[in-house]
């Protein structure tokens, strides 16, 4: 008989000790019927109050929460992971909040807020490469998801926002481009410098780092003789770049320069060994 009640004795006291070191995690349902309607308006006026109220985490977590509460269909689970998306990234969790954006346009790529959740995908990556002298990984990234936007979507008014967007990265991409151009030409590696000044020029014709970089190239012809080419990458700065003091500085003997705006013939590219 005391051999029968060991063993029960025993595995009372496991699942006891079990119940006191393994508490059993909050109940949260994933039935949407769970909540009344009542009850899902409820949970979403307070995230958007806790949004207003910069109150990120708390507006996230009833974001969160009204989402596995909403039924099939409701517009406001899009709408919700657009906040979730945000709030996310606010809080420094970039890639979370890619995710977040990224389910709107994988799952309702057709829906009206698919084009506003890509060009936030792609804000999010823009924000992460926070020096354009660093690794460019995430700014290559943004790059390509703004081209998205444009492809995928090129009348929305979010396409018009992404084309701005890749302009700023491109001046960023000419600046780290021109970083490096710089360095040579601050070393008198010349003939470095020359070609990835040219470069440059050639990959990001609009950059406004473009009439330093040609200046600078002017500069490098100098140093080398190079008279022809210095007269050949005027007669293309005149073209755009005429009233830039970078073009009055370089090239004083230009009419451009000189007060007369009538652009040089052949001028085409910058020219150069």
């Amino acid at each position: 008989m005391h051999a029968m009640r060991y063993p029960a004795l025993l595995l009372a006291t496991l699942a006891l000790s079990g119940c006191l070191h393994h508490r059993a995690a909050p109940h949260v349902s994933l039935n949407p019927l769970t909540a009344t309607p009542k009850t899902i308006d409820s949970l979403w006026n307070a995230g958007l109050d806790w949004y207003r109220r910069h109150k990120w985490e708390k507006a996230a977590t009833a974001f969160d929460r009204v989402e596995l509460e909403l039924p099939p269909g409701d517009h406001r689970i899009l709408q919700g992971r657009l906040y979730l998306g945000e709030l996310y990234v606010r809080s420094g969790s970039n890639l979370q909040g890619v995710r977040e954006y990224r389910r709107v346009v994988d799952e309702f790529p057709t829906d009206s807020l698919a084009p506003e959740a890509l060009l936030h995908a792609g804000d999010a990556y823009f924000k992460l490469w926070r020096n354009p002298e660093l690794d460019p990984t995430y700014g290559l990234t943004a790059l390509s998801v703004y081209t998205e936007v444009l492809t995928r979507y090129p009348n929305a008014p979010a396409a018009t926002k992404a084309r701005a967007q890749l302009q700023d990265l491109d001046n960023r991409f000419a600046f780290k481009d021109y970083r490096n151009a710089h360095f040579y030409l601050k070393f008198k590696a010349y003939e470095s410098a020359i070609l990835l000044y040219k470069s440059l020029v050639a990959d990001h014709q609009h950059a406004m780092i473009v009439p330093t970089a040609l200046a600078e190239l002017i500069t490098a012809y100098r140093k080398l003789g190079y008279v022809e080419d210095i007269h050949d990458t005027c007669a293309y700065m005149v073209r755009d770049w005429s009233a830039t003091p970078q073009y009055k500085a370089s090239c004083p003997g230009t009419p451009a320069a000189a007060g007369t705006d009538k652009p040089a013939a052949g001028a085409e590219k910058p020219a150069g060994r």
